[in-house]
């Protein structure tokens, strides 16, 4: 009885000890939208194509100004010109109202391929820093902030990453 009380004292401690030496694993988060938004590289980034962004939305803007004009336009001479005259018209009017949206398709799918090369090379430039401080500072695992529900503020390492991404991307 007193083997068996023994071995089972021992087994206890041991499963003790394993599982304390197993969570010795350190995990940390990193919000990588405030990466983004908050180093100059990213913020440099961002503010090229909301100018981009911005020009192509002044443009489209103007044009359907335009187009509305040519529809006001023709709905007046509707009663005034011929009705062959004024199907001519609504047709030349819907061919223009059809390369319009094609146009505005183009820029915007333009516009979301250069997006994605921007950011791209933005996360190829900061993902070595990255790799980089995780060795140094021994980290096993590095998540998503979007995909965490509840951790300790002491685990993010945001803004340490910001800085050094500030001071090493010009």
């Amino acid at each position: 009885m007193n083997y068996i009380k023994k071995i089972f004292t021992i087994l206890i401690v041991l499963i003790i000890f394993i599982s304390t030496s197993n969570s010795e694993e350190q995990i940390v988060y990193l919000d990588l939208d405030n990466v983004v938004t908050n180093t100059k590289a990213g913020k440099l980034i961002l503010s090229k194509l909301e100018k981009s962004k911005n020009s192509a939305l002044s443009e489209f803007e103007k044009k359907e100004k335009d187009l509305k004009k040519i529809e006001e336009e023709i709905k007046k001479q509707k009663n005034v010109i011929s009705e062959d005259e004024f199907k001519k018209r609504l047709v030349e009017f819907r061919k223009e109202i059809s390369k319009f949206q094609q146009d505005k398709q183009k820029v915007v799918n333009e516009f979301n391929q250069k997006k994605q090369i921007e950011f791209g090379e933005f996360f190829k430039k900061i993902t070595p820093i990255i790799e980089k401080y995780v060795s140094e500072k021994k980290i096993d695992i590095v998540l998503d902030r979007k995909n965490i529900f509840v951790a300790s503020k002491k685990k993010d390492i945001t803004q340490e990453i910001i800085n050094i991404i500030d001071s090493k991307i010009k």
